[in-house]
């Protein structure tokens, strides 16, 4: 392997690294909002409560 595919490959993890980080931090974001919003808990119950009901109709 030559010094040039492994700088690329090196530059590439090194890429998609910085993605992942970028997007945990995104999600992280996301999860913190929810936590804070005063809808999460109901909006989670609704869906709970909608598939129970669905799961016993079928």
């Amino acid at each position: 392997m030559t010094m040039f595919r492994r700088e690329r490959i090196k530059a590439i993890q090194e890429e998609v690294e910085s993605k992942r980080a970028a997007a945990e931090a995104r999600a992280d974001g996301l999860l913190e909002k929810l936590k804070e919003s005063k809808w999460t808990a109901p909006i989670l119950l609704g869906a709970v409560v909608f598939a129970v009901v669905l799961w016993g109709l079928s």
